[in-house]
């Protein structure tokens, strides 16, 4: 091998093993945890740093070593990125509940009387389903209503 080229392989293991202990200052100083992508990215890099310089070196236990560990690091990214999703899917069904339960809650609040003087036909609301989701009474108003401020209606033309 090239003396330019052994030189290189030899500088990368030793970038690897730099990669590899600050992954693991930081998790010992607490700046970062084990179970971040951050650290399983470091890790990988790190390992398959050094287990290229240890193969170009043929120093193959530590190679084959390094190499295991790029692949148990392969598995832990897989798992964190799918543990990720689920918990952003699950916020974000969360958050659609919550919408949907807020556009619940503030229709119930609308007067039975509508803008027009039409009233509301209830009968196709079925109120003994959801009795915490009961609409309140017609006597209650809305927060921020008068009785002497009324809605306008557009009317159809």
């Amino acid at each position: 091998m090239p003396e330019f080229l052994v030189s290189v392989v030899a500088s990368l293991g030793w970038i690897g093993v730099a990669v590899h202990l600050f992954a693991y200052a930081r998790i010992s100083s607490g700046r970062m945890l084990p179970a971040s992508l951050t650290y399983q990215t470091l890790n990988v890099t790190g390992a398959l740093a050094v287990g290229a310089s240890s193969a170009a070196s043929g120093a193959w236990p530590s190679a084959v070593a390094n190499f295991i560990w790029i692949g148990i690091g392969f598995v832990a990214i897989v798992a964190l990125r799918r543990h990720i999703l689920e918990r952003r899917l699950r916020a974000a069904r969360q958050r659609a509940a919550e919408l949907a339960e807020k556009r619940f809650r503030r229709s119930a609040r609308r007067s039975v009387i509508s803008p027009a003087g039409a009233t509301v036909d209830d009968s196709s609301v079925d109120l003994e389903a959801f009795p915490e989701r009961a609409a309140p009474s017609a006597a209650t108003r809305p927060a921020g209503r008068s009785k002497t401020r009324r809605r306008r209606s557009k009317v159809a033309a």
